[in-house]
């Protein structure tokens, strides 16, 4: 009889930035994000932000869904004051995703075009709101109604900063591929 073993793999991380999880909350994908197959990290200071306005039962949602508040430690603080040195168009809160972002292993969820240059060239996986549509969809984990719902309430979203052909394809696509209903509607 052979014995198997059983390695555990590292959960991978997505890493968020203000800008995502706003973008992210406008579409009503906030609570389904939460059912890919990754971790959601946050770091303290981008949590504390005045711009997310997210209520104390939305932060309950992902805190119970696994999210990572990352408290950054003094060393990581001044990590992100470097980082900050180097790109002075990146606002505190990007370089304190940077520095996390190479904390958890994964990806810097962002839609800011610096930073998404900057941790690329360090060699991060970037990705931003669209990407996360394409792995709901592919993970089955929600409703096409829900993801074109999401896709046509940024598309009219004067705040909302997406390449609209993008948003457009894929809200074609999904007209063209049909319902299907998945883990959530």
């Amino acid at each position: 009889m052979v014995g198997t073993v059983s390695v555990k793999l590292p959960v991978v991380g997505i890493v968020n930035d203000a800008s995502c999880l706003i973008d992210l909350r406008k579409g009503g994908l906030l609570g389904v994000v939460c059912d890919l197959a990754y971790r959601l990290v946050i770091p303290l200071p981008v949590r504390a932000s005045e711009v997310l306005d997210l209520s104390e039962a939305e932060w309950q949602v992902l805190d119970e869904a696994g999210m990572i508040t990352h408290d950054l430690t003094s060393e990581e603080v001044g990590q992100a004051f470097m980082v900050k040195e180097r790109h002075p168009g990146l606002s505190a809160n990007d370089c304190f995703c940077l520095v996390t972002a190479g904390v958890y292993p994964g990806i810097l969820l962002t839609g800011d075009a610096l930073l998404r240059r900057v941790a690329a060239g360090r060699g991060m996986r970037v990705h931003g709101v669209l990407w996360v549509v394409d792995e709901l969809d592919a993970a089955e984990v929600c409703s096409r109604s829900l993801l074109s719902r999401a896709l046509k309430a940024w598309q009219s979203d004067d705040t909302v900063f997406l390449p609209p052909q993008e948003v457009s394809a894929r809200i074609e696509y999904l007209a063209a591929v049909g319902p299907r209903r998945g883990r959530r509607r």
